[in-house]
C-alpha cells in the first residue's frame, strides 16, 4: 500500500496540507514566502504535488527548482517547514512511522528548494 492510500488518500492529504500552511503562517521566520500568495490555490498545487510523491494515482509536473529559485530559502528555513509538515501530520494523528516516512519523502525535494 502506498503512503497516499496509508494516510486515506486524497482528503487526508489535502487536509493535512491545509494544517500544514496555517503552521506556516503562524511562523514569521517562513510565513514572508507566502506573501501575496493565493493560499487555497497554492494548498492545493502543494497537495497535488504530496499526493503524487506519496505515490497517489495522478501525476504531478511541475518544476520544484524553477518555482523555488529566486526565493532565497535556506537549510534552516527548510527544516523549519519540515518541522510544519511533520507537527500537521501528527496533529492529524498520523501514526509516528508514517510521519517519518513522509517527511522522508518531503526531504528528497530539499536540493531543489534551498537556494542560499
Amino acid at each position: 500500500m502506498s503512503l497516499f492510500e496509508q494516510l486515506g488518500g486524497q482528503a487526508a492529504v489535502q487536509a493535512v496540507t491545509a494544517q500544514f500552511y496555517a503552521n506556516i503562517q503562524a511562523d514569521a521566520t517562513v510565513a514572508t514566502f507566502f506573501n501575496g500568495i493565493d493560499m487555497p490555490n497554492q494548498t492545493n498545487k502543494t497537495a497535488a504535488f504530496l499526493c503524487a510523491a506519496l505515490g497517489g494515482p495522478n501525476a504531478w509536473t511541475g518544476n520544484l527548482k524553477e518555482v523555488h529559485a529566486n526565493m532565497g530559502v535556506s537549510n534552516a528555513q527548510f527544516t523549519t517547514v519540515i518541522g510544519h509538515l511533520r507537527s500537521a501530520l501528527t496533529g492529524a494523528g498520523v501514526a509516528a512511522a508514517l510521519v517519518e516516512q513522509t517527511v522522508a519523502v518531503a526531504e528528497t525535494v530539499r536540493g531543489d528548494v534551498v537556494t542560499v
